[in-house]
């Protein structure tokens, strides 16, 4: 169940991170299908880590020579960072259900004092629920993975990040052409 939870909090944080590289990055009134794009991106981002940390959580299971240990020592660190993961995402989903209220104020103040600071300590939190996780751990093979696990959590926004900074070059090179009759379009602007 630990471990399901632990899926189920990648998942939620992949389509965070999917929304997060969207923001300020469209410059439309209308975003609804843009951010549902994004949301998926980071769904399938976040699914993909899942698929190769389960790779890592198979060949480990084959190669570990505690195999009856394993699932447990698994559990128990998994337990461990449900710990400081749970609470971090209560807050997360707690401000993002007050940007559902009607009053601009308090989605203002949510953003600024909640979202904000919430996202800029995620590192953090990833780095410190993972390492409490595997503190207490008895086998090598539960640290290998956490750590495994936590450098492909923490590239999935970096990632996403790049693709959406790709998406958005390529939205402005088509509104903007960078040369026109054989001149930079700067160029034109201070010729006038």
């Amino acid at each position: 169940m630990t471990l399901l939870l632990l899926y189920l909090l990648a998942l939620l944080d992949g389509v965070l991170c999917g929304l997060r590289t969207a923001m300020g990055r469209d410059p439309r009134i209308g975003k609804r299908w843009y951010y549902l794009r994004a949301t998926i991106r980071g769904l399938l981002g976040a699914q993909l880590v899942s698929t190769v940390a389960l790779g890592a959580l198979l060949v480990v299971a084959v190669v570990s020579w505690h195999h009856s240990e394993l699932r447990g020592d698994l559990e128990e660190s998994a337990g461990r960072m449900l710990r400081i993961f749970l609470p971090y995402a209560a807050l997360v989903l707690g401000s993002l259900a007050l940007r559902g209220v009607p009053s601009t104020d308090i989605r203002s103040a949510s953003s600024v004092f909640l979202l904000g600071p919430l996202t800029a300590i995620r590192p953090v939190v990833m780095i410190a629920g993972v390492g409490f996780g595997i503190s207490q751990s008895r086998l090598w093979e539960t640290r290998v993975l956490g750590v495994i696990i936590l450098a492909l959590m923490l590239t999935l926004e970096f990632a996403l990040n790049r693709w959406m900074g790709r998406i958005q070059r390529k939205q402005i090179a088509k509104l903007i052409p960078r040369k026109i009759s054989g001149k930079q379009s700067w160029e034109m602007e201070t010729e006038k």
